[in-house]
């Protein structure tokens, strides 16, 4: 047991809040929480005021904070157990330059060459900068426009202050796909583009504020006829190097997916969209916002089906004209109700042939004697489900298509408030910023293409040009 899980167990021993620590301390709820998830660490005389509070051994407390940063440092590391058997012999006095013995495990003992793991220092965290040249939020000021600038998103970010973002929403391009102009990340090896990316995650929890919400949009790649599971590296990454803890992975199919010919693997639809948080007991969340947005994915998916609806009627060979008629108008009406807010949605089943009995009385008595069959269902304010059915938007620039706007919009309404800012490190021709500018919140678009963000401004200035 280290020190971040004893001082939670002492807490709750004693019925004491968090509040009433963090308070006593100089800390605020969410930085208390985060020492309690092992996430930060404090400083020794905080651990020492921690042990008066809460009735411990201050020696025993400040042990334990010390391996708590030991592990911290090199626990991820494949020559953990060296360090730590190294660590031991020096504190005993005896000679660290000594063979080491093996220890009597059937593990493997990691290599010191070829084995260690790779990982660049600064992609644990942003790199140290004076707050004087982190001035962008400030000068934004009151201005609801999005606003753009032309450069890498790493060194961008570098000019944005500590805890000043609420939320960050990307699409990151893609590895391996050069076909348009000026990509934001121009890695050819594949942990190159992960660690790349990592270094701008890292910058991302130096500016998010500690309530605030990354949402990364993240697609796999191909190489050497091989999936690189690049989604789930670098989240997993961001999770056990950064501290990030992951709320939710969503699913975005993308209902249709690029044209491909090969024939030994199926075609992808889907892109992960994971949701990241710095501290998972404390975040700004809209739950009411989170609810509505499923009839915001139902009304879109509405549409796509009607068409499919409309389309199988008119070929079914098994239904009258009059029938076909029939069902028509009783599909405009489920649609009229549906856009009324009378019904939360509905399906439509049709006579075909060889038909079976289904088991539903209703059902198959109205495929019986008038060809076909709507199902209704109330209205409900469940949580959206963790898999989205939103087409993807095609796009007049280099990008093949672009994130949709209905993807990003519950993310920043939801998890951004209404005086906040939502920053886009890589935002092409500025979907997130032109979600957020008509949600009223403002926005900060980085991109290495100036014409991609002349679009991006063009698609905001002739919008609110149409206002008057």
């Amino acid at each position: 047991m280290l020190f971040s899980e004893r001082i939670r167990i002492l807490r709750q021993e004693q019925g004491v809040r968090q509040r009433t620590l963090a308070d006593a301390i100089g800390v605020d709820v969410p930085m208390f929480s985060r020492y309690e998830h092992g996430e930060r660490h404090p400083k020794r005389e905080q651990v020492i005021k921690l042990a008066k509070l809460l009735k411990a051994d201050a020696d025993e407390l400040v042990a334990l904070w010390l391996a708590e940063d030991a592990m911290n440092a090199i626990g991820h590391d494949k020559m953990s157990m060296r360090a730590a058997e190294l660590l031991r012999n020096t504190l005993d006095g005896e000679d660290v330059n000594k063979p080491a013995v093996a220890p009597q495990t059937n593990a493997p003992v990691a290599s010191t060459t070829n084995e260690v793991a790779n990982i660049d220092a600064d992609i644990l965290k942003a790199p140290e900068a004076p707050s004087s040249a982190r001035t962008l939020v400030a000068s934004i000021g009151s201005n609801k426009m999005p606003q753009y600038h032309c450069g890498d998103a790493r060194q961008l970010m570098a000019t944005i202050e500590d805890r000043s973002i609420d939320c960050i929403v990307t699409t990151p391009p893609y590895w391996h796909l050069r076909q348009y102009k000026a990509d934001g990340i121009t890695i050819e090896d594949e942990n190159d583009f992960i660690n790349d990316l990592l270094r701008v995650t890292a910058e991302a929890w130096r500016a998010l504020k500690d309530g605030g919400s990354l949402w990364l949009n993240l697609c796999d790649s191909y190489d050497a006829k091989g999936m690189q599971a690049l989604p789930w590296r670098i989240a997993i990454k961001m999770m056990d190097l950064q501290g990030w803890s992951m709320r939710n992975d969503i699913v975005w199919n993308k209902q249709q997916g690029t044209i491909d010919n090969t024939q030994n693997l199926v075609r992808n639809t889907h892109e992960y969209f994971f949701h990241f948080v710095k501290c998972k007991d404390y975040y700004y969340n809209d739950a009411e916002s989170r609810a509505c947005f499923n009839r915001e994915i139902d009304r879109a998916a509405i549409v796509r089906n009607n068409e499919r609806y409309n389309r199988n009627i008119a070929s079914n060979d098994t239904l009258t004209q009059s029938e076909k008629r029939n069902a028509m108008m009783a599909l405009q009406s489920a649609t009229r109700k549906y856009n009324e807010g009378l019904i939360g949605n509905y399906r439509l089943y049709l006579r075909e042939k060889d038909m079976t009995a289904s088991g539903d009385e209703k059902l198959d008595k109205a495929i019986k004697e008038q060809g076909f069959y709507i199902q209704e269902s109330a209205n409900s304010t469940s949580m959206p489900g963790d898999v989205w059915n939103i087409v993807a938007e095609r796009a007049e620039s280099d990008r093949y298509v672009i994130a949709p706007q209905l993807l990003y919009k519950l993310a920043i309404v939801a998890t951004c408030p209404r005086n906040g800012i939502v920053l886009d490190p890589y935002c092409g021709t500025g979907t997130a910023c032109k979600v957020a500018y008509e949600l009223g919140r403002q926005s900060i678009g980085f991109d290495k293409n100036e014409e991609r963000l002349r679009t991006a401004r063009g698609r905001v200035e002739q919008q609110s040009l149409s206002l008057f």
